[in-house]
């Protein structure tokens, strides 16, 4: 695994633990489950694309899906909470 790759890794951990962060704020605020359900979803896919960089998958195989899936999960949150008449 080259520098590149492995600051890519790290850079991708860091952007999951915030966005996760952000979403568990949210939810303790409004004590909803689209920001919970949301944020176990972003972590998971971050352990999950860091942990088959490691064993070996192609890093730019695992890193671009792990993002959209996040970024699907963060947005779907967002729009279920705001559709459930919370303000």
């Amino acid at each position: 695994m080259s520098s590149n790759e492995l600051l890519g890794l790290g850079v991708l951990t860091v952007a999951c633990l915030l966005a996760a962060g952000f979403l568990f704020r949210s939810w303790r605020r409004r004590r909803t489950r689209p920001p919970l359900v949301a944020a176990i979803v972003v972590l998971a896919s971050g352990v999950i694309a860091v942990a088959l960089a490691i064993t070996g998958v192609p890093y730019r195989t695992i890193v671009g899906p792990a993002f959209i899936i996040a970024m699907l999960a963060v947005l779907v949150s967002a729009r279920i909470d705001r559709g459930s008449g919370n303000p």
